[in-house]
């Protein structure tokens, strides 16, 4: 589980401009972020690498972490600041220069033994609450893509990907990815 500490709004921001970590921020607890292991950057060079492809020439775009992102949503007075492994925006009017401001239509979360609890229960609830379409959870170690959509303000769950599987995405047609090449380790 990731250390965290609680602090205000104006504290929170003092501390993420002078902080060398990767810090989140939900509504007054502050996430501190273990930097990723080299199994989790290869299973995200490898996915980013087919979302730009499927994504090139669409309107939609893709972005990866470090990428500070400020949930912000209709009726929301939280304050929420998450680094998703991988995010689709078709709304680009929240891009500032260093970060997005609004709700992703895809969020891809890579999970690992030491995060597992904060990507299954904290994100998972707050990607919901917020009304983030489509949430991917990606686990390297058992090699598995986990799909999760929003029906009538909660996830369902889409279908659990594994082996030879292609993953597909329930918000872009034709967006398929084929496990055995986000797994691979070349």
């Amino acid at each position: 589980m990731p250390k965290t500490k609680i602090v205000n709004f104006e504290e929170f921001l003092q501390m993420d401009k002078e902080n060398e970590h990767r810090l989140e921020y939900f509504d007054g607890e502050v996430v501190y972020l273990e930097s990723p292991s080299v199994g989790h950057q290869r299973v995200l060079l490898n996915i980013a690498a087919e979302f730009r492809n499927y994504f090139r020439d669409k309107p939609c775009e893709v972005f990866i972490s470090p990428l500070d992102v400020w949930l912000k949503s209709e009726g929301k007075t939280t304050e929420v600041k998450v680094q998703p492994d991988l995010i689709v925006i078709c709304d680009k009017t929240g891009l500032m220069e260093n970060a997005y401001e609004g709700v992703p239509v895809l969020v891809i979360e890579i999970i690992s033994t030491s995060n597992q609890t904060h990507d299954r229960i904290r994100k998972y609830i707050t990607y919901m609450e917020f009304g983030i379409k489509e949430y991917w959870m990606v686990n390297p170690e058992l090699e598995t893509v986990e799909v999760y959509v929003l029906e009538e303000d909660e996830y369902k769950q889409a279908a659990i990907y594994k082996g030879a599987d292609c993953a597909v995405s329930e918000s872009f047609d034709k967006l398929e990815i084929h496990l055995e090449e986000i797994f691979s380790e070349r």
